[in-house]
């Protein structure tokens, strides 16, 4: 009697779970790999254009182009410097302007030029005499070079290298010598003294764009004279485009760039990216030629338990 109980137990738990299962007419295929869900942003967060199955990211290491990434030639920039304006403000007795144009090969190496007029008055505290440097011209030639240059061209980081020339003439007036011993005073002039001379410059600087085709430059300069400049019966104190004594200088200038347009400029970029090898798809990628599954529908006389 008692395993009759246990029998119809056993028997009544099977058929209330054989009640709940339900078997639907689904072809389906355990092999096939799951499809991959769809992508519509880039690693970078930036929206495709359309969506994808699987994101790729380009090996930055074997793939960096060493060699420059902008045309040979990629722009003029024109430039006014007016940093002595500001210190002359200050209290500065001489001053120096310039204006410069660099040429930008590959946004990479800059030949500059630079053409200024310099001036100086100056009658030392402590001194017996009036200084007064004419306006006289001074030029500059050398070259930058652009730690940035595979950057954006509006910004550049740069060290320098400069030769400088200047033909000048100047004044000293009001020299005065005391005699304590005869009790007198004299006074004379040193009337158009003529010199020239050339010195050299390196310097770091900056760039950055302030709006369109407009931005400002500084640079910190270390200068020293090829020589010791002498007109006729004196010594300048003041040289056009260098300074006074000081071994130090530096510029600040607003500049106007020439470039290249920018769709051409865009182009050659995209050409120079089409250029690099695009990585082949996972091999577990689908089959986009193979149909997908179907479901049969279920007809009324379908069989269910």
């Amino acid at each position: 009697m008692r395993r009759l109980i246990l029998i119809f137990a056993a028997l009544a738990l099977a058929g209330g779970a054989l009640a709940q299962r339900v078997i639907t007419p689904v072809k389906t295929d355990d092999k096939k790999p799951a499809e991959k869900q769809l992508y519509y942003y880039d690693l970078h967060g930036e929206p495709l254009k359309e969506p994808v199955r699987f994101l790729a990211e380009l090996d930055t290491v074997t793939n960096v182009r060493s060699g420059p990434v902008y045309p040979l030639l990629n722009g003029l920039t024109l430039g006014v410097n007016f940093f002595d304006g500001i210190l002359m403000a200050a209290g500065q007795k001489y001053g120096s302007f310039d204006v410069s144009a660099d040429l930008s090969l590959h946004n990479w190496f800059f030949p500059v030029a630079e053409v200024g007029i310099g001036f100086a008055k100056n009658t030392p505290e402590y001194g017996n005499f009036t200084y007064k440097g004419l306006p006289s011209v001074y030029a500059k030639l050398g070259i930058n070079y652009n730690f940035l240059y595979k950057s954006n061209p509006d910004y550049q980081f740069f060290f320098g290298l400069r030769f400088g020339f200047s033909a000048f003439s100047y004044d000293v007036t009001d020299i005065t010598i005391k005699s304590d011993y005869w009790g007198q005073t004299n006074t004379f002039d040193l009337p158009r003294q003529n010199a020239t001379a050339m010195f050299g410059e390196a310097l770091i600087g900056l760039r950055v764009k302030i709006a369109g085709p407009i931005s400002m430059g500084w640079t910190a300069r270390f200068h020293g004279k090829f020589g010791t400049p002498k007109g006729q019966d004196s010594q300048p104190w003041f040289i056009p485009g260098y300074g006074a004594k000081s071994p130090l200088a530096a510029t600040f200038s607003i500049c106007y760039s020439l470039g290249w347009p920018k769709s051409k400029m865009k182009e050659k970029k995209e050409d120079a990216d089409s250029s690099l090898p695009l990585p082949p798809p996972p091999a577990d990628q689908p089959d986009e030629t193979e149909p997908p599954a179907t479901i049969a529908p279920q007809s009324d006389d379908s069989p269910t338990l």
